[in-house]
């Protein structure tokens, strides 16, 4: 692709952890045979070598007195143009954020804001470069499976059924809201302590309905939730994941000190299945209207999962 087909965009970069990149036969990523289109202005592409280096070297810290060695570590980019009305606050930025938030419910990769450009329209061949550095937000994010970091060719066609979700003007149930919002939040933290106030908290949000039996009301409505989603759970995991939880939100102690409740090796599995449930059920209420009509208020949460 000639870089000047990117004049005028914004480009977030996948970086790649480390070497050795992913075998494009065994392992296909969504970018693999070309552009990837989500919409009319929103697509995935594998950048051009030199270009990518261009991008990178421009949003890596500055050195004095020493060279800052770039190679090519991207895996893939998400791209926006640029509408003509664009406001001078990175308003359409927003867009470019929200799809590849949206992409983590599909499967989570650890994109985030620290290679995040404005490509500056030029009548040249060597376009300016705007780094974007967000301020008051992670510019990581923390996936527990590295295993494959990246968005394959299926998980693009899923993604490209959220796409409706991307303006702000379509409104998400509050309570799926809060949900996806704990969810994300949940991807850029590092310490699982606070990951797991987050993702119980996002099942909380679904499903708590009366203000008095509360973890009764989260035993009784996730296990429904996780036979809806194809998942278990017994009570005595959610038992426990509930009082780690109560534990950990009142400051009583850190979750290492917490054997307890759970010996520490159950800690990372029991965490793992709650936040791939809180994925799969926030999926499925975006894409699934009938199922998520059953998040639209107390009412309907309690008829649903009685």
């Amino acid at each position: 692709m000639v870089p000047n087909s990117f004049s005028g965009c914004y480009v977030i970069l996948h970086i790649r952890p480390g070497p050795p990149s992913p075998d494009p036969a065994s392992t296909p990523q969504i970018a693999t045979d070309g552009r990837f289109e989500l919409s009319t202005d929103i697509w995935i592409e594998r950048l051009d070598k030199e270009f990518a280096i261009k991008v990178q070297a421009a949003c890596e810290p500055a050195n004095h007195l020493i060279d800052n060695h770039v190679w090519d570590r991207h895996l893939y980019a998400f791209i926006r143009r640029i509408p003509p009305n664009e406001s001078p606050r990175h308003g359409d930025l927003n867009e470019l954020h929200t799809i590849i938030a949206l992409s983590r419910l599909i499967h989570p990769t650890s994109v985030g804001e620290r290679y995040c450009a404005r490509i500056m329209t030029s009548v040249g061949l060597d376009l300016p470069i705007q780094a974007i550095s967000l301020m008051g937000i992670c510019p990581d994010i923390f996936i527990g499976d590295n295993s494959c970091d990246w968005l394959s060719p299926a998980d693009g066609l899923e993604l490209r059924k959220l796409v409706p979700w991307i303006p702000a003007s379509k409104a998400m149930h509050k309570r799926v809201h809060r949900a996806f919002w704990n969810h994300e939040q949940a991807m850029r933290t590092y310490y699982l302590d606070m990951r797991w106030n987050l993702v119980v908290s996002g099942l909380e949000a679904l499903v708590t309905v009366e203000d008095h039996h509360v973890r009764k009301q989260f035993v009784r409505r996730v296990t429904q939730l996780a036979e809806d989603c194809g998942m278990s759970f017994n009570e005595d995991e959610l038992h426990d994941a509930y009082t780690l939880r109560s534990q950990l939100a009142h400051a009583q102690a850190f979750l290492y000190d917490l054997h307890n409740v759970l010996p520490p090796g159950e800690h990372k599995p029991l965490y793992d299945k709650l936040e791939s449930l809180l994925r799969a059920v926030v999926r499925r209420c975006l894409l699934d209207e009938a199922f998520g009509q059953h998040f639209a208020s107390a009412s309907a949460v309690a008829a649903r999962f009685p």
